[in-house]
């Protein structure tokens, strides 16, 4: 694991009493969901989508999570979870993102791949010039 950064777009997530599992700590498949919400507030921040609860033609669909735990969290806790977008493609991009606690420790490290997709067509489609504007090619 490299050493963590700080990305431009940032989401304070509370944690909640119900997300701890049996040994005490947040269960690890929230933080998936703490990264999938802090990408929609990006994603909506960014313009990226009129709205996710809007039927749309293109859309980014989520190819792999690579998620790396660094530190264990409990209740009562907010989390800054940052990201941005990494790596871009004619059809592709990266999101990076890391969390961290009030301590400003790092929790944790991810990175999500994403394909623009066409849903009318049911395959992969370019990406907007204008997210690739937005973007560039980090």
């Amino acid at each position: 694991m490299g050493k963590p950064a700080k990305y431009k777009h940032s989401y304070f997530q509370k944690v909640a009493w119900g997300e701890m599992d049996a040994f005490g700590h947040v269960n690890n498949v929230t933080y998936v969901r703490y990264f999938e919400t802090a990408r929609a507030d990006y994603f909506t921040a960014e313009s990226l989508w009129d709205s996710p609860l809007k039927p749309v033609r293109f859309g980014p669909v989520l190819t792999h999570l690579d998620m790396d735990y660094r530190k264990q969290v409990v209740f009562p806790a907010t989390l800054e979870v940052s990201l941005e977008v990494d790596s871009i493609s004619s059809r592709a991009f990266t999101v990076v993102c890391s969390m961290w606690n009030q301590t400003d420790d790092c929790v944790l490290t991810g990175h999500a791949s994403f394909i623009w997709f066409d849903f009318e067509l049911q395959k992969p489609s370019q990406i907007p010039d204008v997210f690739r504007e937005k973007f560039g090619s980090k």
